[in-house]
């Protein structure tokens, strides 16, 4: 199983892509910029989204990939929470810099906080601040409502698309890593909705020891 949207080990700038501040300066007009801020438009519009989604990994050279579902919710500016399964057999959860990965089937839970250098490098953070991003990422315009952020330096990943529906809320993302590995989520009937049930970071049942400052996240 692959966890979308965090991309220092999970290769995810989600999303969702999907929550960022308003107020963006630039010299010169950027395509895809104005889809960009409606994401963040859209999102701040509730204290709290909800949706179902689908996710599909390949692997490079592959045509077929391992495929999971579930729900995740969303709030701005930085919490997210994805359940992979019914019932969840796999959680991954965002509270502001800090990630708790809980895997149910192999009882384990790990969690990381990121750094300032990690959390700029993630795909996440170029859509929570758009003036950023342009630093750091070209912004690019997509068919159907949609764009595309490439890193102009080597980062975890090489491009992310992202399609947005009527709404404004992400419909499609598409994360592309520099192996030329590809992560697509699916998102469908967003609706607002209250936080889940036991705050952003899932908390693991007993039996299950959550080790803290996850060391595959820190190296990358």
């Amino acid at each position: 199983m692959r966890f979308p949207v965090f991309s220092t080990c999970l290769s995810v700038g989600l999303l969702v892509g999907v929550l960022l501040s308003s107020g963006v300066s630039a010299q010169e007009p950027v395509e895809g910029l104005e889809f960009l801020l409606e994401v963040g438009e859209a999102i701040k519009a509730s204290p709290c989204w909800s949706a179902e989604y689908r996710q599909e990994y390949l692997a490079p050279g592959m045509t077929l990939g391992d495929e999971v579902s579930g729900q995740v919710w969303i709030a701005w500016p930085d919490q997210a929470l994805f359940e992979a399964g019914r019932p969840a057999q796999r959680t991954m959860g965002l509270d502001g810099r800090t990630v708790r990965l809980l895997d149910y089937e192999v009882l384990s839970c790990d969690e990381h906080t990121l750094t300032d250098d990690e959390w700029a490098r993630v795909p996440l953070a170029a859509v929570l601040d758009p003036s950023r991003a342009l630093e750091r990422f070209s912004v690019l315009g997509l068919d159907e409502r949609g764009f595309a952020l490439e890193p102009y330096a080597t980062e975890g990943v090489e491009r992310v698309e992202v399609k947005l529906a009527k709404n404004g809320l992400p419909a499609d993302v598409v994360i592309i890593d520099p192996q030329g590995a590809t992560n697509r989520l699916v998102f469908t009937g967003w609706k607002r909705s209250k936080p889940p049930n036991g705050g952003w970071l899932p908390e693991p049942p007993d039996e299950i020891e959550c080790a803290a400052d996850l060391s595959s996240m820190s190296q990358r």
